[in-house]
Order: structure tokens, then C-alpha cells, then sequence
């Protein structure tokens, strides 16, 4: 039996998507998120306790106990004198919110794929635009702290 080589996909395949927070409902309508430079898809992190013993042995012993995760991106952002990107302003809005106000649904897949698969979830949000030297094109860096369990996701 021969293996197949892995040939590798590239980062610019991911889209985002988002939509505001209403009443927790899953939203019907999604807004993709335009101009992202760089993406660090949803990234899954476990809470650890040690549940060892006194009485047991010298090894160590732990037991996840939650789990979390986050997304982080670059994204440009377009001049003050062109219309501002639909999903940037969602991400904006929220950032400048707090508890429910500053939350978004959100998600991830990777762009050709059929049916559109990925994950989704509920965030909190941290927009803020980036400084630079005047030559530096304007971007702003972006967080996007679960509230919750990333689950799977398929539409048409």
C-alpha cells in the first residue's frame, strides 16, 4: 500500500464570518470578515488539575478540567475616506462593549470545501487598531475570546 504525500493547504484558505449577538439565537445571516492578512484559526486550550495522591506513586497525575479556546488575526483596514468592511464594523461594535454587548457569533471554514464546513461558536471581542511608522498600511489586530463550546458545523 503506498502513501499519499500531505501537500499542504495555505492559511489564506480560512474565512471568517460573523454576525451580531442578539438573544443567543444561532443567526440565520452571516457576514464574511474582508481584508484579513493573518489568521490564527480557533486554537482549543484544556485546564489542568493535579488529581494525584499522597498515598500514590511518585508520578504526577492531572485531569482536564475545562476548556477553552481563542482566535487571533491581523486584518487592514480600508482608508477613512472608503466604506467601511460590514464585518469589521460587527467586530468593532462589540469591542466597544461589555458582557453581552460585546459578544459576536462567529465562524471559521475553509473556503471550496462542499457542502461549507467549519466550526462556530460565541465570542467576546478585542478590536483595536494598530499604530505604526506613516508608511505601515492601516490594520488593526483582532481577538476573539470563546464564550462557550466551538462546535461543527455544515450549510449548503
Amino acid at each position: 500500500m503506498s502513501e499519499q504525500p500531505i501537500t499542504p493547504g495555505v492559511l489564506g484558505d480560512w474565512t471568517m464570518e460573523v454576525a451580531p449577538y442578539t438573544d443567543g439565537t444561532t443567526p440565520t445571516t452571516w457576514t464574511p470578515v474582508r481584508g484579513i492578512m493573518e489568521l490564527t484559526p480557533p486554537q482549543t486550550e484544556k485546564n489542568y488539575e493535579d488529581d494525584g495522591e499522597f498515598d500514590g506513586t511518585h508520578w504526577g497525575s492531572q485531569t482536564a478540567t475545562g476548556i477553552s479556546w481563542t482566535s487571533e488575526a491581523t486584518v487592514k483596514t480600508p482608508r477613512a475616506t472608503l466604506q467601511p468592511d460590514p464585518g469589521q464594523e460587527i467586530l468593532r461594535a462589540a469591542s466597544r462593549e461589555v458582557l453581552e454587548g460585546g459578544y459576536v457569533h462567529v465562524r471559521f471554514s475553509m473556503r471550496g470545501v462542499t457542502p461549507k464546513k467549519g466550526d462556530e461558536g460565541l465570542a467576546d471581542v478585542q478590536f483595536m487598531d494598530a499604530g505604526g511608522p506613516k508608511t505601515d498600511l492601516t490594520t488593526a489586530e483582532l481577538t476573539l475570546t470563546g464564550r462557550g463550546a466551538l462546535v461543527p458545523f455544515t450549510a449548503a
